[in-house]
């Protein structure tokens, strides 16, 4: 079993210099905006251009290492997707504090519920001036949030132990969020983009929250099984499951943690007080402080035209298959519905109910993002999208996840619906019944063809 200081160290290896394992001392993880004036932002940008520069891609100092880590092992739609992504924080984390010579340094987090703009830093200049620059499609993510993870009734946290559950709520949005910044953050090379790491941050930092609300809001304790077993992030490194269970215990806090509530509607905590940006502790080692990179004021956030970048790297070299009988397509129009075929083992509305989309693939524009669909059932072929039918989203982030882990380069997504089928089409045949893909998009996305479907089925037990 490794400890985080042997974790540490062995991320290190390959390093130029001697490598610097600091004891992690509870620290804030701050908004970006109170991070963006402490000093631990020039180091920040400058530990991220040095990772930048390391061409070495098997190394953990050079900033091409992550990315392949989150495509290889993570777990999307899956059991341990919010803890899993905190140990990977964690260990990114440890790597810019080595890499800075900071031991206070915590990646920040982007508030996209207080303000859903990308913040300036990230946008201003290119590729080649400013370490945080990367080509993206949208620069604003406010289509993407959605309240229904906080709500009162939202009790239960993993997948498998209640039928609406906190962490795939949480991974609903969070995929839009993905979707709607798009890049090479529609794609399982999402950690290429710094945004990737202050948005997850903000992940954590909500599950956190959702986690310090109370009001019959419960983890698994721990010692339950769940935390047993490891998470694996690279050959030789692992992370005990336990110690993904606090983020205290990791070397951080939240001063915030304060639960998104819609306008007019009251916040489940009061706000906390202003956050303190605390001085770095007495016997901390002065750091060098790299030159401050000059960041223009804030401007008003356009997204790049759709060709100034190049196609992202795909994650499978598989080539598309052929578009099978039921094939449709997606993106000639902002509603699309399509009738369900049933499968072999479903009748009327079965105790379990789940929407299957087969044999998907995106077009060369369509991997670019920009957009998502949200998926509606239609139950009088009028092609409403009533919001209690909403029956979930994909897009490009998905469907790159599910076509990377597929056999034959096609995407199978599986949409559990039962409660949504029960509730609103008690008594229908599910043959009558149809989808409707509602497309949601920032300016700059692709149009016209990106997601081909080869079939819709309605499967149950």
């Amino acid at each position: 079993m490794l400890s985080r200081r042997d974790i540490i160290a062995l991320l290190a290896a390959g390093a130029a210099a001697p490598a610097v394992a600091f004891e992690p001392s509870t620290q804030p993880r701050l908004p970006w905006a109170a991070f963006r004036r402490t000093p631990d932002y020039p180091r920040f940008v400058e530990a991220v251009r040095r990772m930048k520069a390391n061409p070495d891609a098997e190394s953990p100092n050079s900033w091409g290492f992550w990315p392949m880590v989150h495509m290889h092992h993570c777990p999307h739609g899956k059991p341990y997707f919010l803890a899993w992504h905190r140990g990977y924080l964690h260990l990114f984390e440890a790597k810019l504090r080595e890499i800075s010579g900071s031991a206070t340094l915590r990646v920040p987090y982007w508030d996209y519920f207080a303000d859903p703009h990308l913040p300036a830093e990230f946008t201003s200049g290119n590729s080649a001036t400013n370490p945080l620059f990367e080509p993206r499609i949208g620069g604003e993510v406010g289509k993407a949030l959605g309240f229904a993870a906080f709500a009162p009734q939202i009790t239960g946290f993993q997948r498998g132990a209640s039928a609406e559950c906190f962490e795939a709520e949480v991974e609903a949005f969070h995929n839009k969020v993905h979707n709607l910044v798009g890049g090479r953050m529609a794609t399982m090379l999402s950690p290429s983009d710094v945004i990737f790491w202050v948005h997850h941050a903000n992940v954590d930092r909500l599950w956190a929250a959702w986690t310090a609300a109370g009001e019959g809001r419960t983890m698994p304790p721990p010692g339950d099984a769940y935390w047993a077993g490891r998470f694996d992030y690279a050959e030789g490194v692992e992370l005990d499951r336990a110690v993904a269970s606090d983020g205290a215990g990791l070397g951080y806090r939240y001063p915030d943690l304060k639960l998104p509530a819609r306008e007019g509607e009251p916040a489940p905590r009061p706000t906390p007080r202003p956050v303190e940006i605390p001085p770095p502790p007495a016997d901390a080692a002065p750091a060098p402080v790299p030159a401050p990179v000059p960041v223009p004021e804030p401007v008003p956030v356009e997204a790049p035209p759709p060709m100034a970048m190049a196609p992202p790297p795909a994650p499978a070299a598989a080539a598309p298959a052929p578009v099978p009988y039921r094939g449709i397509w997606l993106g000639g129009s902002r509603y699309q519905r399509e009738p369900l075929a049933r499968a072999r083992d479903a009748g009327f509305v079965p105790d379990e109910v789940t929407i299957v989309l087969d044999q998907i693939s995106l077009s060369g524009a369509g991997q670019l993002g920009g957009y998502f669909y949200d998926l509606y059932l239609d139950l009088d072929g009028e092609g409403r999208t009533l919001p209690e039918c909403l029956l979930g989203s994909i897009g490009p982030f998905q469907i790159s996840s599910a076509r990377h882990h597929s056999e034959d380069g096609m995407a199978r997504i599986e949409l559990p619906v039962g409660e949504v089928i029960r509730r609103e089409a008690q008594g229908l045949d599910l043959a009558d019944l149809g989808v409707v893909f509602a497309r949601v998009e920032v300016e700059g996305a692709a149009a016209g063809e990106t997601i081909a479907i080869g079939s819709i089925e309605v499967a149950g037990g």
